[in-house]
């Protein structure tokens, strides 16, 4: 695989305004993007009228939207309520992907548990419900994309192997983040180790970096840093992507921010503060990528 035109942007990465995101594409030549948050609204509340507008400009760019981040299912399993309410999401959020076009709908596993043993014991209920969104999605073109999230019953390539065991359904993938495996405290590095046995189902992938640092408690965190100087080795993943039999994109998920954004804050994105200062941050990380990628020269 070249990496050539496979690299995207998660919109509200850049911005809230749809047209300062599109300049954004335009400026490094992309094929589209992912969408997530628009118009100062999460990716659950855009109405039929952002919709629209989104779908306007794609097919009048010849763009595709590579993805629809939605919030699906990160909430807690033993919720009756908020799962109810999560699948009308999913509802929602695949009829706003079949209007623009985009095969590939992202979910999550649930809040993760206190310990491995009750993440553990959890996956065949998170299957159920899993199969229930499948279910929903049959008949459209839709596939679903369940990212490893650090917050979530699923967030470690080891994790995602037992998971997949259980769905093999084909129309159900992975979205592939190894940067969410840093925030664990007990993931030895590299944390992109995984990416070889998972590969046949990663759909898509999300680039972000940090650094593991010690707080004042001796727990160890990881902080947000320009993508392609912390921990994730993305020069190293970049390569190992590039050799494999990967064909999907590659989506640039800056998070890092010159004044950086509340770590909490990041679990769920959305909205005008979250953007803030995004077109600056991405533009660092992109070129950065394409460095690391050997699309341009390193920069001095």
């Amino acid at each position: 695989m070249k990496l050539t035109g496979s690299f995207t942007v998660i919109t509200d990465e850049v911005s809230q305004d749809l047209a300062e995101a599109a300049r954004f594409v335009r400026d490094f030549q992309m094929p589209g993007f992912e969408l997530r948050s628009m118009f100062g609204r999460a990716f659950k509340d855009l109405t039929p009228s952002d919709v629209a507008q989104i779908r306007e400009l794609t097919r009048a760019e010849g763009w595709r939207v590579y993805g629809c981040a939605s919030p699906v299912f990160k909430c807690a399993l033993a919720d009756p309520v908020a799962i109810r309410e999560h699948v009308e999401i999913f509802k929602r959020s695949l009829e706003t992907a079949v209007a623009l076009e985009c095969d590939l709908l992202r979910v999550f596993t649930f809040l993760r548990l206190s310990t491995k043993a009750e993440n553990l014991d959890a996956l065949p209920r998170v299957v159920d419900h899993l199969l229930e969104l499948a279910a929903l999605a049959r008949g459209t073109p839709v596939r679903i994309g369940i990212e490893n999230e650090l917050s979530c019953i699923v967030a470690t390539a080891d994790e995602l192997s037992l998971l997949l065991a259980r769905l093999p359904d084909p129309r159900i993938g992975i979205v592939w983040d190894p940067c969410n495996i840093l925030y664990l405290a007990d993931e030895a590095l590299p944390v992109a180790r995984g990416y070889a046995e998972l590969l046949p189902r990663i759909m898509h992938i999300h680039l972000k970096d940090a650094v593991r640092q010690l707080n004042p408690t001796k727990d160890l965190l990881a902080v947000s840093v320009p993508v392609g100087v912390g921990e994730v080795n993305w020069r190293s993943h970049l390569a190992e992507i590039a050799a494999s039999d990967y064909r999907g994109m590659l989506s640039l998920e800056t998070h890092w921010r010159r004044q950086q954004l509340d770590e909490k804050a990041l679990h769920l994105p959305a909205g005008h503060a979250f953007s803030q200062g995004g077109a600056e941050a991405s533009r660092i990380c992109l070129y950065n990528l394409q460095a690391l990628a050997g699309l341009i020269d390193e920069r001095p």
